[in-house]
């Protein structure tokens, strides 16, 4: 059993007291958060003692908790200072996405990471289905012929996203499209080069930073991809992962919650619906979280770098600066800028 610190108890934080749980191969010995109410609805749900309950890490271990890796559920500006702790107490990390709040403070925090020989992962629950892993093999096969483009359209109604997220300058990119652009790196099987974008906020928008935008992004292998998303829209709504298309000479390869399918030719102005094949079902986007957990537990066992690890999800948090810097200076902006 790995012995694990989870900081960052409410919100979010606590679907992942019972995701520890269930993997019935990691357990809590130790509850941090600043929240008094959410420690004590932590210990309800784990049945932890309020002796191993605390408002911060450093308090955890000055009373000699022992642990072998750290969970980071917080807010990501705090990110860095959470994760210098645990790393200075020689822990594995598995930290909430994104890496940090700014591109800085996440190569700070690979680089105590490079020093070290400890495992830490991001936990992007999207790409962690076997849908997603289908999806890649269809675009990359020739299934669909020559790929002319990709696709991906979100709308949520978030009017009221926690209270941190509406003081972000951006919350959209930040910490809706992280996942998004993350899950488009899995889905294809390829990395950004190039990204154009702009956002907003709309009028009637609770949010202080842009809650709207689109960006397109030119991928290594040359595909171009469209990314429309709007966290307070009204309207029909899609589902947390979005609707995504890739579109080939042959068909296009749809994602609309719960399917997967390929729309084959055969539509016209008369009967606009394609004919379809297919593919299969869609898993709900929170199973992923305890696969995320199971792929960090296998890397401390095996010694080796996971999937989604913070060096890797570098890549992702790029495009996510990247679109905010080209939306602010309205030029494109090159991935490899924020790699370095």
């Amino acid at each position: 059993m790995v012995k694990l610190i989870q900081v960052g108890v409410g919100g979010y934080g606590s679907s992942w007291l019972s995701t520890v749980m269930e993997s019935q191969r990691a357990q809590h010995v130790a509850l941090v958060d600043l929240n008094l109410e959410h420690l004590k609805q932590a210990r309800e749900i784990t049945g932890l003692p309020d002796s191993v309950c605390f408002t911060n890490l450093e308090q955890a271990l000055m009373n000699g908790i022992e642990a072998d890796a750290l969970l980071c559920i917080v807010p990501p500006a705090y990110h860095e200072s959470v994760i210098r702790i645990g790393v200075s107490a020689g822990m594995h990390i598995l930290s909430e996405k994104p890496i940090a709040h700014t591109i800085q403070s996440a190569h700070q925090i690979l680089q105590r990471f490079n020093k070290t020989d400890r495992i830490f992962m991001i936990a992007q629950k999207a790409r962690f289905h076997p849908w997603v892993r289908r999806f890649r093999q269809i675009v990359n096969s020739g299934q669909l012929g020559q790929i002319s483009h990709v696709t991906h359209y979100f709308r949520a109604p978030y009017y009221s996203w926690g209270e941190f997220r509406h003081q972000m300058q951006d919350p959209l990119y930040i910490e809706m499209s992280i996942h998004h652009f993350d899950l488009l790196r899995a889905l294809l099987g390829c990395d950004p080069v190039q990204v154009w974008s702009t956002s907003w906020n709309t009028p009637y928008s609770t949010f202080a930073g842009d809650i709207t935008g689109v960006a397109h992004f030119v991928m290594d292998n040359g595909w171009p991809i469209t990314y429309h998303a709007d966290a307070i829209a009204s309207g029909d709504m899609t589902d947390w992962y979005g609707e995504i298309r890739a579109v080939g000479e042959d068909g296009t390869l749809t994602m609309i919650y719960p399917e997967l399918y390929i729309a084959k030719k055969g539509a016209n102005h008369t009967d606009r619906q394609a004919p379809q094949e297919f593919i299969m079902k869609v898993s709900n986007p929170q199973e992923g979280q305890l696969v995320a957990l199971y792929e960090f537990l296998d890397a401390i066992k095996e010694n080796r770098t996971p999937e989604s690890s913070g060096q890797d999800n570098l890549k992702s948090l790029a495009m996510v600066f990247g679109a905010i810097d080209a939306s602010r200076d309205q030029e494109f902006k090159q991935i490899d800028d924020y790699l370095l």
